[in-house]
């Protein structure tokens, strides 16, 4: 099958209970979309019936066809496949929070704490969301990380409400057809999916905060539980009480409403934000055993990629270089490893594809009175990576500009794909070429 339609498939983004999510390319317009098609797993049309199953597709797309709202997936065609299987397009993204994070399925997992201005703005986002959905009558069921997109201006979109319940709605709920996911799914929707309110997915929110915040999912006893702060102590006791109460169990201690719960995290924030300007700044991180980042342009598969990337089980530099650079006009020179980085990059994200185009450019115009730019390996760029305890440390201030999020590399992990640098999250990760990410190119060592 290469069309759903009249939309060119390019990949396969997901498979789930109620359907399959392809990457897609819009004909003519040559506009890049995600479709999702009807095609349930044969154990849900058992329990539910096609007719059935049919049935709460088209309500998914009742529903976010109905909302309008910058932080919920907008659909944009509705259509059926030669088959009669009905799909429908929306936005694409390269990127959601369950990547940004490093969550795997298995939830257990500690995952990379974000840092706390990003966390709480993603939680904001997510609650204005819930807060729009709310209004209308309309409970998500499954608000977690990888249902969480993160678009081109690092602004969340709420996806995936094929779980959706609508306010006085009514639906046979078998036995084995469990509705939420482990870990972010509220004990009272565990319980009874179809007795929920609003305050369910106020829950998950809150559970998603925590693992953002601490790297982990709250205890499922609140009599085992640690506070926030004993995973993460620059929480301090402002974000123990905000997220003891946001993941509470009981559904009567939680914040009644997404707005009340939005007060509370500004709330949280401003008291956190007044506590952390007492900068105390944290010990030099330890530099021995760092290798010279390597200059040629590799093909590397994601099993080979902690080890020939010399990364940890979060996808961060294993050992960091010394981070101590030296202005040079609209350059930065790197002492410990002799490269010299643009200070600013490109100045809007583009394709892979475009990425050399970009860097050819600096070189025709004699950049930094250079002609020798290229675009960085992996391994050059996680030289210019901050350990993860800097993250949050208002005292030390990044000499590069912040705005370019993420970089590309020079290196391929695929025929379609290539590996890039998150700067403020310090990862590394692989995309599809046609997502727009950033450049900064480098020359060297001199």
């Amino acid at each position: 099958m290469k069309h759903i339609g009249k939309y060119q498939i390019l990949g396969l983004l997901g498979i789930g209970g109620m359907g399959r999510v392809y990457k897609v390319r819009l004909p003519v317009a040559e506009r890049v979309v995600a479709l999702k098609l009807l095609a349930p797993r044969e154990e849900l049309v058992m329990l539910l019936s096609q007719d059935e199953v049919e049935r709460r597709f088209l309500d998914e797309v009742r529903v976010l066809g109905a909302l309008s709202d910058p932080h919920i997936a907008q659909v944009l065609d509705v259509d059926r496949d030669r088959h009669g299987r009905p799909f429908y397009c929306m936005d694409f993204c390269c990127l959601n929070l369950g990547l940004l994070i490093g969550e795997h399925y298995e939830s257990e997992t500690p995952t990379r704490v974000l840092p706390v201005e990003a966390a709480a703005r993603y939680a904001a986002q997510t609650l204005a969301a819930l807060e729009r959905l709310h209004h209308h009558g309309v409970v998500h069921r499954d608000v977690k990380p990888f249902n969480l997109l993160v678009g081109p201006e690092d602004d969340i979109r709420l996806i995936d409400f094929g779980l959706s319940k609508l306010r006085g709605e009514t639906r046979q709920h078998p036995g084995g057809l469990a509705i939420g996911t482990p870990f972010y799914t509220a004990p009272e929707q565990e319980a009874d999916p179809e007795a929920v309110d609003g305050r369910a997915d106020l829950y998950a929110i809150g559970v998603v905060l925590w693992r953002m915040l601490t790297g982990h999912v709250p205890a499922e006893r609140m009599s085992e539980r640690r506070a926030p702060s004993r995973l993460n102590p620059p929480l301090g006791e402002a974000w123990d009480e905000f997220l003891l109460r946001a993941a509470h169990p009981d559904p009567e201690t939680r914040f009644p409403t997404a707005q009340a719960m939005t007060v509370a995290l500004h709330d949280a924030l401003d008291e956190w934000r007044g506590l952390a300007n007492n900068c105390v700044l944290p010990p030099d991180p330890i530099y021995e055993g760092v290798s010279l980042p390597t200059a040629i342009p590799r093909k590397i598969r994601s099993r080979d990629a902690r080890i020939d990337f010399e990364l940890d089980a979060l996808m961060r530099p294993a050992v960091y270089a010394p981070n101590h650079f030296e202005p040079r006009g609209e350059t930065l020179f790197h002492p410990a490893t002799g490269l010299t980085w643009q200070r600013e990059g490109s100045h809007f994200a583009m394709p892979w594809t475009e990425a050399e185009t970009y860097v050819a450019g600096l070189n025709t115009e004699n950049f930094g009175g250079r002609v020798d730019w290229r675009l960085p390996t992996v391994t050059e760029l996680t030289t210019i990576l901050r350990p993860p305890t800097d993250a949050d440390d208002p005292c030390v201030a990044s000499e590069f500009a912040l705005r370019q999020r993420q970089l590309w590399s020079s290196d391929a992990k695929a025929f379609t794909a290539a590996w890039f640098v998150d700067a403020r999250l310090g990862f590394v990760a692989f995309a599809d070429h046609d997502c727009p990410f950033f450049v900064r190119a480098v020359r060297g060592p001199a």
